[in-house]
């Protein structure tokens, strides 16, 4: 889906951390490029490749969501949003968000 929607943006582990070499899933092969650590979340670059193309990928993963509860304060979910927003190229192009 985050191929065939040319999705620039994902929130989930299928993704090497810094220091680990690239990881393959069939045929892609996902590599880590560089990660900024916010209040609850990060923001890391991924690059992902198919075939002959690669695409750079801007991942936002909140860290502090508590199992079965809502956080206590939404600060930096906001944040977190309004950032997504300036990454955002342009409305043609969505935002993949998932759940664990």
């Amino acid at each position: 889906m985050i191929w065939e929607y040319n999705v620039a943006k994902k929130c989930e582990r299928y993704f090497p951390m810094q220091g680990e070499q690239p990881m393959s899933f069939g045929p892609f092969r996902i590599s880590y490029e560089s990660e900024q650590a916010r209040t609850d979340y990060f923001i890391r670059t991924l690059t992902a490749q198919y075939e002959n193309e690669s695409r750079r990928i801007t991942q936002f993963h909140y860290m502090n969501w508590p199992d079965h509860d809502v956080p206590s304060s939404f600060d930096s979910i906001l944040d977190m949003i309004g950032l997504m927003r300036e990454y955002q190229e342009n409305n043609d192009v969505p935002i993949c968000v998932h759940c664990r």
